[in-house]
């Protein structure tokens, strides 16, 4: 136990600091930055002195080294960091004496030192963060309570000190900031061939071959409650991103999938199995910038088009800028765990590019703002699926059932995951997940209920439109940037209501809502049976090979699949022949 409490003191620094990403410098703690500021004569920085700052920005240009940025955030004081350093000597000392007590161990239990209770908190020089026997343990308790109190009201006060002058120097720091995230957007790891394909074009941003078949868009108004998420960039900022190829069909369905860094075999396995259930609507990808593409990916790709025939493909290459958990610049999103700003995707009302007006978050949170630009070129009764890229496997067309009742809009549908496997307040990460962004108090109440999958929604245009609105104002009013808060913000956003009116009535743009129980709807999320074989429960037929939903129909959508071993060697074996079959058209 005292081990683990000495870890935490070890990664303490990273715990507790707060990032303000600015330029290649970077970053400073927004703490510490603040303390600087307030040490300030006149507390905020001058004109001048702001003025110099920037100047020395773009002299020192974004060759400086990543790793002197490091050892100078390390070198910024914080009472936080020097408290738990002295915790963390105090605990060692602690440590000593226990391993001094396995040596010579005491005659009275009350006087022994092993297995005392500990705090994970520096307390000060004159109390230390554990009893110094079994039998002094009660009074300490009642010392380190009444000391945790005190030191809860000097952190408040503190913070809210912090707050004050921070909301009084932001004004003054906006040009600085502006000006350096625009710099820090078109400098970080983009080559000038890359800046150049998203550069203005009379009025419009370049976005690849068929920029032509697809104009820029206004950005449309959202409600009060969910503002568009082009709003939080001011009232006339307009959408930029455009495809690098392909075209959308408005009155098509499409599926729409955040599918960047996987090699040929991924898109074989979405794409093949989705054109075997003979759907041939829209599928809309993002992908990786094109020098960063796997052989292969986008020829194959750009052979699935409307003039082809069967599925259209319309791929976006996004231009992001990451950052490690450290604050230093990345090459990616390293799988979702670095955080990213999105480049050239907005612009104002003469269409200049502007910075991206959030923080930089994991890209599985920035991907409901692409869903969401991407959802606005669709009439509202077309029908969008929002799905994962890596583990999905069709076997019936995804909209037939849906297709089949006529024309409705304003439907929104979502998928549970297995409910007598995990429940919210058993399952550590999706606990975690709203925890964090909401506060256990707020979310309790929800332990209890069954796992909505964040990663397979299905909806009429108008109600998709109105949901990813929904998740980017979840995660603005959170902040959450744990990478899978977004499933966080999709349990909540079901489970307290908001996606109806407080009168139990519709919500704009929605007008339905169903969740379907796992095994038992369009989708079928089969993750949390990973610890059974999905043939034994009945879900696999291995002489068909197809996965099944409960009542042995089949599942149009296998999703998680490569969780079960005998689905994931069946879809491996079709990678290679639906690979096999591709190079062989090509000769």
């Amino acid at each position: 136990f005292v081990g683990f409490a000495v870890l935490v003191v070890f990664t303490a620094k990273g715990r507790h600091a707060h990032w303000h990403y600015v330029g290649p410098h970077m970053p400073e703690p927004l703490l510490d930055k603040l303390k600087r500021g307030m040490d300030n004569k006149g507390g905020a920085i001058s004109r001048e002195q702001k003025n110099n700052n920037v100047q020395n920005f773009y002299d020192d240009g974004v060759s400086s080294s990543s790793l002197d940025a490091t050892q100078r955030m390390l070198a910024q004081p914080s009472r936080f960091v020097e408290s738990e350093k002295k915790l963390k000597r105090q605990l060692l000392k602690l440590l000593e004496k226990q391993n001094a007590e396995h040596v010579h161990k005491p005659k009275d239990p009350n006087d022994s030192i092993l297995g005392v209770k500990i705090s994970n908190r520096y307390l000060g020089e004159d109390l230390l963060p554990y009893p110094e026997s079994k039998g002094e343990e009660k009074e300490w308790e009642k010392k380190m309570d009444q000391r945790k109190a005190e030191l809860t009201k000097i952190d408040e006060k503190e913070w809210n000190e912090l707050i004050h002058h921070y909301n009084e120097v932001m004004e003054d720091h906006i040009e600085e900031n502006e000006r350096v995230n625009h710099a820090l957007s078109f400098s970080v790891e983009r080559s000038e061939q890359n800046n150049a394909q998203q550069r203005i074009d009379g009025g419009n941003v370049r976005g690849g071959e068929n920029s032509g078949k697809n104009k820029a868009i206004q950005s449309p108004k959202g409600t009060k409650q969910w503002p568009s998420p082009s709003e939080k960039a001011g009232s006339d900022t307009t959408i930029l991103l455009k495809p690098a190829f392909g075209s959308h069909r408005p009155s098509d369905d499409a599926i729409l999938v955040f599918a960047e860094g996987y090699d040929l075999s991924i898109y074989l396995a979405f794409i093949e199995s989705l054109i075997s259930t003979g759907y041939s609507g829209d599928v809309v990808l993002s992908i990786s910038s094109e020098e960063k593409l796997k052989p292969d990916v986008k020829e194959y790709l750009q052979s699935k088009n409307s003039e082809t025939g069967g599925v259209n493909i319309v791929a976006y290459e996004v231009n992001w800028t990451c950052f490690k958990r450290s604050g230093e610049a990345a090459s990616g999103s390293n799988e979702g765990i670095n955080h990213c700003k999105m480049n050239n995707a907005f612009g104002d009302a003469d269409g200049s590019p502007i910075s991206d007006p959030r923080e930089p978050r994991p890209v599985a949170t920035a991907r409901y703002e692409l869903y969401w630009m991407w959802s606005l070129q669709y009439d509202k009764e077309s029908w969008l699926m929002l799905i994962d890229a890596r583990d999905v496997w069709f076997q019936l067309h995804p909209f037939q059932e849906l297709t089949a009742r006529g024309k409705v809009s304003g439907e929104l549908h979502l998928f549970g995951e297995n409910a007598d496997v995990v429940r919210i307040g058993t399952s550590r990460f999706n606990r975690s997940w709203l925890v964090t962004a909401y506060g256990e108090k707020n979310v309790s109440p929800y332990f209890e209920k069954p796992v909505i999958c964040s990663g397979s929604t299905i909806g009429n245009q108008d109600a998709i439109e109105t949901y990813l609105r929904a998740m980017v104002a979840e995660y603005d009013t959170t902040l959450c940037k744990s990478k899978g808060c977004d499933q966080g913000f999709h349990n909540y956003l079901y489970y307290s209501g908001k996606l109806e009116a407080s009168d139990g009535s519709s919500v704009e743009g929605i007008s339905k809502v169903v969740v379907h129980d796992q095994g038992k709807g369009i989708i079928n999320n089969v993750a949390a049976l990973r610890d059974n074989p999905l043939k034994e429960l009945g879900l696999y037929n291995a002489e068909k090979q197809l996965v099944l939903n409960w009542d042995g129909t089949t599942s149009a959508v296998a999703h998680q699949y490569d969780r079960d071993k005998e689905a994931n060697i069946m879809v491996k074996g079709k990678k290679r022949q639906f690979e096999q079959k591709w190079r062989a058209s090509k000769t």
